[in-house]
């Protein structure tokens, strides 16, 4: 069952076919980051006033004081990281694509099924080993990507879901008999609009002879 969204606002007969959000474990490096820095700096504090007893300027304590803000400080990365990924979701409609991302406000970028041309699966080394990716989509008409889905666990999942869609929009399957493109199917049309194209460079040319 796809998870009700605040932040989501469908048109009428829209619905939801998949959801997503990046996965929790990319912020492991963030978290190991801390740590390391951390350690660090409460190692050398120890080193400073309990191994080499250094005689500094400041008591003991304001060395300890000090190795804790700095690991306070360090605690904000991976914090932000964590807040970033909750707060970024997914979302697969039979009409749109959704991306939500902000902590203290949200920002919704939508594009239109039928107006993905292209769509790139990323994977890393690691990537590759645990099954997980980042998806790019690129629309007709647009300057490179203009959305990027990152960090999904299994992201062939949507991949195959969204080229589905994509597919059924491109064939006309959602448009009713007659509707669309008259009722013909997009080979035809695209014969048309060739014809269409041949003739208008024959009237072309047959005035600028007559000229």
């Amino acid at each position: 069952m796809v998870p009700s969204h605040d932040w989501l606002s469908l048109d009428e007969g829209e619905d939801v076919v998949w959801s997503g959000q990046p996965r929790l474990r990319r912020i492991v490096s963030n978290v190991v980051t801390f740590v390391v820095w951390s350690l660090a700096a409460f190692a050398a504090a120890f080193v400073l006033t309990a191994v080499l007893n250094v005689d500094l300027p400041v008591p003991d304590r304001a060395v300890w004081a000090v190795a804790a803000l700095w690991a306070l400080l360090q605690a904000v990365s991976p914090v932000r990281a964590y807040l970033r990924t909750k707060n970024t979701d997914y979302l697969l409609t039979d009409e749109n694509v959704y991306k939500k991302t902000g902590v203290w406000s949200e920002n919704v970028t939508r594009i239109g099924v039928g107006d993905v041309q292209n769509t790139q699966l990323k994977k890393s080394f690691f990537g590759n080993v645990f099954d997980y990716g980042t998806i790019l989509l690129s629309t007709a008409g647009g300057s490179g990507v203009e959305m990027s889905i990152e960090d999904l666990d299994d992201p062939d999942e949507l991949r195959t879901e969204l080229r589905s869609r994509i597919s059924r929009t491109s064939d006309g399957s959602r448009d009713g008999p007659g509707e669309g493109h008259g009722g013909l199917d997009p080979e035809t049309v695209g014969t048309l609009v060739d014809e269409a194209t041949e003739l208008r460079k024959t009237a072309e040319t047959i005035e600028r002879r007559l000229q």
